[in-house]
């Protein structure tokens, strides 16, 4: 019998972020394929004004659901995408969940070649979250080497490969490498050449995954104090406590702030500003990490799946953002701005 997963309560929260959990179990949402599915429909469905609204109610909302679950964000992180992708276009989604599948990853990538009043698509594309779960998707296609376009079209007509994930961690994401080989229209195109890419909106997309990044750390320090709270944390396990919360805080207070600041914010000021919060938020996750595992000990990672899990989920995502080159273009923007006082 299945577990009550997603049961919508008879009196929803009035708060947008509450309202957008209700009803949603962590360890429910990973049940089964089918529960994760009928999750992500309820949060794309539930979130429609903070997908396309101004970022700190996306930050919230994005925060609000990984700190349920971080599969189950990061699917919903792509939909929010592809709508402000959409926007940004000027163009119409279509009905149903999207996802967002640009990776070139160890030289994949999909071509476009013109056929006919249409295009044939091909090629291979790696870490396509939502494989099972999302109805459409924004797929890049690369024309030659500087010119791409983006397509609208669907999930269902590619070809997955489900052994490519060799990991439990972040499994429910349905992150495959798909091969690609179908015919897309005129139609399907979503704004001109290189419009993906070149956008503005491109680098501030990034701080909806910083987003849930911090919603992860925050679930990690969430479960964390519930285990401690049975019992008379030691000195030390309180200290390394400490540390966990102020470094969620501290990313907190970044993201929210970047957030806030968006709309005054253009060309390199804004890339930059995206990119500090971004590593901020990972900083802290890789403190958290390191952290919990010593504060909790083996009982601790042993005694329930969920920590363990988001442990596990945490540290595959957040690998995605390259900290050690972040920390190296921060370098050069040092030696290049500072200017010594006194």
């Amino acid at each position: 019998m299945p577990p009550p997963t997603c049961a919508v309560s008879p009196s929803p929260p009035a708060d947008p972020v509450d309202r957008l959990v209700d009803g949603l179990s962590a360890d429910g949402v990973r049940s089964s394929l089918e529960a994760m599915r009928d999750a992500v429909r309820r949060t794309a469905e539930r979130g429609q004004e903070e997908w396309t609204g101004p970022f700190p109610g996306l930050v919230a909302a994005l925060r609000a659901i990984a700190r349920v679950d971080l599969c189950l964000a990061r699917l919903t992180e792509g939909h929010a995408d592809a709508l402000r992708i959409h926007r940004q276009a000027g163009s119409t989604p279509r009905p149903g969940v999207y996802g967002v599948w640009a990776s070139r990853s160890a030289g994949t990538g999909v071509r476009a070649v013109r056929n006919g009043h249409g295009w044939r698509l091909s090629g291979e594309c790696r870490f396509a979250s939502g494989v099972d779960v999302v109805d459409r998707v924004l797929l890049p296609a690369w024309v030659d080497e500087e010119t791409h376009l983006l397509f609208d079209v669907a999930a269902a007509a590619v070809r997955p490969d489900r052994s490519s994930w060799h990991t439990p961690a972040m499994d429910a994401s349905r992150s495959f490498t798909v091969a690609v080989a179908m015919h897309a229209g005129d139609g399907d195109v979503v704004g001109p050449p290189c419009f993906y890419l070149a956008r503005p909106g491109f680098a501030v997309g990034g701080l909806g995954v910083a987003a849930v990044w911090l919603g992860g750390a925050e679930s990690v320090l969430d479960l964390v104090v519930d285990g401690l709270r049975p019992f008379r944390p030691g000195p030390h396990q309180l200290r390394r406590l400490g540390v966990m919360e102020q470094a969620v805080r501290q990313a907190g207070l970044v993201v929210d702030s970047t957030a806030r600041a968006l709309p005054s914010l253009s060309g390199e000021a804004l890339v930059r500003e995206t990119a500090v919060a971004r590593t901020a938020t990972v900083t802290a996750c890789e403190q958290v990490l390191d952290e919990a595992v010593r504060v909790v000990g083996p009982a601790g990672l042993t005694g329930s799946a969920r920590l363990p899990r988001t442990l596990a989920d945490l540290t595959v995502y957040a690998r995605q953002h390259h900290l050690d080159a972040a920390w190296e273009s921060s370098g050069r923007d040092a030696l290049r701005d500072r200017r010594v006082v006194g």
